[in-house]
């Protein structure tokens, strides 16, 4: 099976429910990009989790400070980021305030930790170092990974940990 069509499947569907959600006009510009964020993170892990799932010799599972070995292990681990996302880019995408944000603030918190924190590092350190690696399909090296990722994996974030840990007090 190609795994990258699998995701891009579901990134689609995924992409097609956040639509929906943001057609309901109840969003705001700092949920839009957190939500995206959130978006884009359930995109990049969405194969994971079944193929942990469907093939026990997995080679295991890398995202920034989250890793799993082989299996059952990828699944829980990648799984519970991508529901984490998926749920934070419905919430984002369909609420101004309310208790239902605190789950926004949390998912944010955790990429700024798992995969900001990283990726803010190793592009101060070294720009070139960074890369974007989608299974044995794409690598995308040196300051284009880097530049990408901090857009990517940063930015919506922190601007989505600010709103919504405001928000959600609302």
């Amino acid at each position: 099976m190609n795994w990258l069509y699998f995701a891009l499947a579901v990134f689609a569907l995924a992409m097609v429910a956040w639509l929906a959600a943001l057609r309901r006009g109840n969003w705001v510009w700092p949920g839009l990009v957190a939500g995206l964020g959130c978006l884009v993170t359930a995109g990049l892990n969405s194969a994971a989790p079944v193929r942990g799932l469907l093939d026990p010799n997995y080679a295991g599972y890398s995202f920034g400070l989250a890793h799993a070995g082989k299996g059952l292990e990828v699944t829980l681990v990648a799984g519970a980021i991508w529901l984490a996302c998926i749920a934070s880019a419905l919430i984002a995408a369909s609420r101004t305030r309310g208790g239902a944000l605190w789950l926004v603030s949390a998912t944010c918190a955790a990429l700024l930790v798992i995969i900001g924190w990283p990726t803010l590092s190793g592009a101060l350190r070294d720009p070139a170092s960074n890369s974007i690696e989608l299974g044995e399909y794409l690598r995308i090296p040196g300051l284009l990974g880097s530049a990408i990722l901090l857009a990517l994996v940063v930015a919506p974030f922190a601007i989505g940990l600010v709103w919504s840990a405001r928000a959600a007090r609302d």
